[in-house]
């Protein structure tokens, strides 16, 4: 918009900067920063519930493993109490 307002000789003498390496590095920072956006916009947030839903399953394991340990070990106590009265006699 700002280009076609300008006279020739200003925009022919900005061409080979708009068109050279400083335009590449402004291109390259434009999708830098737009991969930066995607990424902590929907990638972060994904990731963060798969490992919030993976950490709740790990919990829950850990819960059903201690309970199972508990029923154990009052079964294998009461069997313990049930051989120590059978050598009794």
């Amino acid at each position: 918009m700002i280009l076609a307002q300008a006279d020739a000789a200003a925009v022919s003498a900005l061409a080979p900067y708009l068109a050279g390496p400083g335009a590449a590095v402004i291109v390259l920072l434009v999708v830098l920063g737009g991969l930066y956006h995607l990424t902590v916009r929907y990638l972060l947030p994904l990731a963060q519930r798969g490992l919030d839903g993976h950490l709740a399953k790990i919990d829950a394991m850990i819960e059903a493993q201690a309970n199972e340990s508990k029923a154990i070990t009052t079964t294998l106590q009461s069997i313990d109490k049930r051989l120590a009265l059978l050598e009794s006699r």
